[in-house]
């Protein structure tokens, strides 16, 4: 089995590593050697397996190993990635096996799909797009580096999402929509028209937050 490395030990790197258990429940993959965080007690309290390395600032990667980001907030994934890669890290893709990604779609490095997680035809996923479960692309959807969808979000058809956009749980977009670099969707809005760079949208419609 390949070594694997969770890069990040907060609550969304834990469900990270119930995702690898998963994988490797049905088709034995990864053997986890532990967390790195710059947060040494990010595990204190929670009785698990695997503990903590030691700090991402210091981490120097090794050949036989591979990584997986479990940073939820994109611009924080935009700051480590880069980091990490030049020092050599490999950085796996990981997709629950009932997540779906059809064939005609192209997917970036660095992907995490959780369960049920669903990516449609014709689509264009760049690097390091987090996936929760249940979150769904529609056709022809663009996704840009670093961004992240929770769980239950859903992007109708030929939606383009920018670089390190967020967004929230059960948020959904109107077929076409536009959302620009380092956006934030809110949890259940509905997007019924494009969103600038860096905006804040929240409700049903979706307004932008002042």
């Amino acid at each position: 089995m390949q070594d694997l490395i969770i890069v990040g030990a907060s609550g969304f790197g834990r469900e990270v590593l119930g995702l690898v258990e998963t994988i490797n429940e049905i088709n034995p993959t990864w053997n986890v050697l532990g967390f790195i965080d710059d947060n040494l007690q990010a595990l204190d309290g929670f009785d698990l397996e695997y503990k903590i390395l030691g700090k991402i600032s210091e981490w120097q990667p090794k050949d036989n190993e591979q990584y997986v980001l479990a940073i939820a907030a994109p611009k924080v994934k935009e700051k480590i990635v880069p980091i990490l890669k030049e020092r050599g890290a490999k950085f796996a893709t990981v997709i629950h096996p009932t997540a779906t990604v059809s064939r005609t779609s192209a997917i970036g490095e660095g992907l995490v799909l959780f369960r049920h997680a669903s990516i449609s035809v014709n689509c264009e996923v760049d690097e390091f797009v987090f996936f929760n479960a249940y979150a769904q692309i529609g056709h022809d959807v663009k996704v840009g580096k670093y961004s992240t969808l929770c769980p239950k979000s859903a992007m109708a058809g030929g939606t383009t999402l920018g670089e390190c956009v967020f967004v929230g749980t059960s948020a959904s977009t109107y077929p076409g929509i536009k959302i620009g670099n380092g956006a934030t969707i809110g949890m259940n809005s509905a997007v019924i028209r494009n969103v600038k760079p860096g905006t804040t949208v929240m409700g049903v419609p979706a307004k932008v937050m002042v």
